[in-house]
């Protein structure tokens, strides 16, 4: 018997997310939604660190302080096996060059949801794309971020999740204690994270490391 694919749904609202999720468990299709959540690095973490990572990820565009391109660019340069489905309840073609250009397969309003999403999902789970004209494969995407990557003079090393998490929290205005209290580390861990971070982007302190992590679409 076929297996099912697994599927990841994030989305800024966690009605819209648990809603979604609902929706493709009751479809009728050899789907399996693993995971939904509202937290930016709880998805990145599991696409990226460890083994609930989804085969689709049905990604909402606009996220608590940031947006799913950013977010799908960040797993885009660092993997080709997760296919990406961009929604959003705004018209989509504000975000659709932007997004493929982030290594997405697809984007629907989400009023197409019921309508589309069951024909896009397998076409996706296997990294390929129904909008050629418009989207990469995933491979294609991945590949792309690579060799930009070689060919760039200043290539930045990659930062670890954890790096990523506390440059990302300290970005949106949390403290040195709300951030160790969210992580459940000690201050003194957070502080050795941004140090790690800054050697890695050749950055004196936090804020030209924030700055230049950012120049590079890291968060």
């Amino acid at each position: 018997m076929r297996e099912k694919t697994t599927i990841g749904v994030l989305d800024n609202d966690i009605w819209s997310a648990q809603s979604i999720a609902d929706w493709i468990s009751r479809s009728g299709q050899r789907f399996l939604v693993i995971w939904s959540c509202t937290s930016v690095t709880q998805a990145l973490h599991h696409c990226l660190f460890d083994s609930s990572r989804p085969q689709v990820l049905i990604l909402d565009m606009a996220l608590n302080g940031t947006s799913g391109i950013d977010v799908c660019r960040i797993i885009r340069q660092r993997t080709a096996d997760i296919g990406i489905i961009g929604i959003s309840s705004y018209n989509p073609n504000r975000y659709r060059n932007d997004l493929a250009a982030a290594g997405a397969q697809a984007l629907l309003s989400k009023d197409q949801i019921t309508q589309q999403l069951n024909a896009i999902i397998p076409v996706v789970a296997q990294g390929d794309t129904p909008e050629s004209e418009t989207f990469m494969t995933a491979l294609q995407a991945h590949q792309r971020f690579a060799q930009t990557t070689r060919h760039c003079t200043n290539a930045v090393p990659a930062l670890s999740f954890r790096e990523l998490q506390v440059l990302h929290m300290y970005d949106q205005g949390h403290t040195t204690e709300e951030i160790a209290q969210s992580l459940r580390i000690s201050a003194n861990s957070v502080f050795t994270y941004v140090h790690r971070a800054a050697a890695k982007l050749g950055t004196t302190d936090r804020r030209q490391t924030i700055r230049k992590a950012k120049d590079y679409d890291l968060i």
